[in-house]
């Protein structure tokens, strides 16, 4: 229906007259007395104390090659308890501010202790039927200051100083159980007016998401609950019953992006030095085409590594690439499917006298290093083939996996084909993988869903082996948030199902290492206020 901007009637202007005179004519006293307007009244002062936290009930079952009893694995449960409180202060002027973060878990269990989850300990040995508890939730009570820091933010400036949560693509909160990861040391951000970027860090100390205490150290280089942490070949005596891994110092770390306000693209490159460890050089890009229908967009990342200063899990040798190009089925459901490329490399090495490769099989399975309590200074796969004898006596090693101090074993890394329970990161080891994926967001946008499917080729000149995992990850909020306290109520269910090949054999008989099915679900309902 169209509507008329002009009149259609021509009496109005007739009856426009009439009104006119009438309010003209009319007595003086008609008229409202002329005031001055009201005082405007004063813009309340922001409140300069703010408090904030969650509570988080977690579910988690693992059930580890329950199709084949030849792999003798034990299914893991654990259900654990948190909250978190966050104060943040800003001093008169609002430039400085102070704020820290109190979290504490709890199964509420037997086992609650974290004595009760050491190796040989009751809690953890249990055999089928029963379950060991997951510790990468964990299965034990945390309690930890995790962040305690000053700041100072004004001038498009942003410091800060202490116990915190600091966020990057291969250090960050990796919050994906009950407690988020946290840093210690200093950051630093620069926003000038425009499109650009600036951030710089130095993080000393580090307190992994089962811990309750900031260490200086990392996942590659210590044993926190539920990881794979130290390899098996990289060799440091343990005193008494302690084995608390290699210290290091930390990392610093820069970043610069430009991200236009009026453009559909993006624009990073970051770098990390990891304290004799490695050196990470990371980029990526993505780019819209918004005023499409199909709203299709290509993203892209890559990077390299290598070790350095006094590369202490090994040499280290990697350079991945990754392409993402998906597009928007309708307005509520987006498709999308990725590649990633990380090449293997070799070596033909005398092995160093007590060290061997198991060609023959035996307890650590086919194309495995044993080093009976030595240091073979390589980063070498987990679950694929690591070296082979050859004719001559002198033994090829294969590596080139991505090493990430900060994320292993987390499956948080932003490599585009990283499903929930694992990514080409977490396997140390290089090699293809595909993924693709659909996300579905309710019309209110309370309701998310993501099914995805990633099939992972770790096959070297060695040996082959292939991956495969699909997920579904759904997520619920119960009602928008308006103003006061309630800050959101959501329910979150994700189910992962992994298959590995050329792992055990019917009989029992491992080749590769790792189980051959493995699938777990994850229920989480949280509050937040």
């Amino acid at each position: 229906m169209r509507y008329r901007t002009t009149p259609r009637n021509r009496g109005t202007r007739k009856g426009g007259a009439i009104l006119a005179a009438l309010i003209l004519s009319a007595p003086a006293y008609a008229l409202p007395a002329q005031s001055d307007p009201p005082s405007p009244k004063p813009t309340p002062a922001p409140n300069p104390l703010t408090i904030s936290g969650f509570f988080r009930s977690y579910d988690f079952t693992r059930q580890n090659a329950s199709n084949n009893p030849g792999a003798h694995t034990v299914n893991q449960a654990t259900w654990n308890n948190a909250v978190s409180l966050h104060a943040d202060y800003h001093f008169p002027g609002r430039r400085w501010f102070i704020g820290g973060t109190y979290f504490y878990a709890n199964p509420l269990s037997a086992c609650a202790g974290t004595a009760a989850h050491v190796k040989g300990a009751a809690c953890i040995t249990q055999t089928p039927p029963s379950t060991n508890p997951d510790d990468t939730v964990p299965g034990f009570k945390l309690s930890t200051l995790m962040e305690a820091y000053a700041g100072y933010s004004a001038y498009n400036v942003v410091a800060k100083i202490g116990n915190q949560i600091f966020v990057s693509p291969w250090a960050g909160a990796v919050d994906t159980r009950v407690k988020p990861a946290a840093f210690q040391g200093a950051y630093f951000s620069y926003s000038p007016a425009g499109a650009w970027t600036f951030e710089a860090a130095g993080m000393i100390r580090f307190e992994p998401r089962t811990s309750s205490e900031f260490v200086n150290s990392t996942l590659l280089t210590s044993y926190p609950a539920g990881n794979q942490g130290m390899a098996s070949n990289i060799f440091v005596p343990c005193y008494g019953s302690a084995c608390t891994g290699i210290p290091t110092s930390g990392f610093i770390y820069a970043h610069a992006g430009f991200t236009p306000k009026s453009a559909n693209y993006s624009l990073n490159a970051y770098d990390w030095r990891v304290a004799d460890i490695t050196n990470i050089v990371w980029a990526d890009a993505h780019f819209t085409l918004a005023q499409n229908r199909w709203k299709p967009y290509v993203a892209l990342q890559g990077g390299f590594e290598k070790n350095i200063g006094a590369s202490v899990v090994g040499k280290i040798d990697s350079s991945l690439i990754g392409v993402q190009l998906g597009f928007s089925v309708t307005r509520r459901i987006v498709l999308a499917g990725s590649f990633v490329s990380l090449p293997w490399h070799y070596d033909t090495v005398d092995l160093p006298h007590g060290v061997k490769c198991t060609n023959t099989g035996g307890k650590k399975g086919y194309y495995q290093i044993v080093t009976n309590g030595m240091t073979l200074p390589y980063f070498l796969p987990v679950n694929a083939a690591q070296c082979e004898t050859n004719a001559g006596g002198t033994t090829t090693i294969a590596y080139g996996g991505w090493a990430s101090p900060y994320t292993d074993n987390y499956a948080t890394n932003p490599v585009f084909t990283t499903q929930v329970s694992q990514g080409i990161p977490d396997r140390r080891a290089a090699g293809t993988s595909w993924k693709i994926g659909a996300t579905y967001t309710s019309i209110d946008q309370r309701f998310i869903l993501i099914a995805s499917d990633a099939w992972y080729d770790y096959g070297n000149a060695i040996a082959p082996q292939r991956t495969t995992e699909w997920n579904l990850d759904g997520t619920y909020r119960f009602h928008h948030v308006l103003a006061g306290p309630y800050k959101g109520l959501q329910l979150r269910y994700r189910y992962a199902q992994r298959t590995y090949s050329n792992t055990f054999t019917l009989t029992g008989v491992q080749i590769l290492g790792g189980v051959p099915f493995f699938k777990y679900n994850r229920a989480m309902l949280e509050y937040d206020f």
